[in-house]
């Protein structure tokens, strides 16, 4: 589920998104070795807490637990945890795609937020307020409520229709 799958290797989007953010760097691999040795910063990056953050606010603001939400999605329990624990986690497409259907959430920018498509700035700027905000607890609390309900706003209208 991380990553990259090693079968078919790197999308054209990220190497192409991975080549752009090398173009200043001194050491140039396409993404590859000056991204393990975190010599890279990209917006993807910087907004991949928001990802995680994202799921699981839509799920409890449902009122879903982890394994109710991976039956809704058909979608492996293990992959949800990993999504929702792990900030580095890179879902693949599918999973995206099955968690925007069972959550209500626009799957053009759940795939910006999981690192799948280069961030639009509107998004990226949404995304950095909304993981500022927010703080993993068991129920949200008013501000999280509020700060979730915005977010997801934003992402409804700068929605292409996805």
């Amino acid at each position: 589920m991380v990553n990259i799958n090693k079968s078919r290797g790197p999308s054209r989007d990220w190497l192409l998104g991975a080549a752009d953010i090398e173009d200043g760097c001194r050491s140039v691999s396409v993404g590859g070795l000056a991204a393990e040795l975190g010599m890279l910063s990209s917006g993807t990056t910087r907004i991949k807490p928001a990802f995680g953050r994202l799921i699981e606010f839509a799920r409890r603001n449902q009122g879903l637990t982890v394994e109710k939400l991976a039956e809704r999605a058909d979608v492996d329990l293990a992959a949800i945890l990993e999504i929702e624990t792990d900030d580095r986690a890179v879902p693949e497409e599918r999973t995206v795609y099955q968690l925007a259907q069972a959550l209500c959430l626009p799957q053009a920018k759940l795939m910006e937020l999981a690192g799948l498509a280069t961030p639009k700035p509107e998004t990226s700027r949404a995304a950095l307020k909304f993981a500022a905000r927010s703080e993993p607890a068991s129920k949200l609390t008013r501000d999280e409520r509020e700060a979730f309900e915005e977010f997801v706003k934003v992402l409804d209208e700068s929605s292409d229709g996805a």
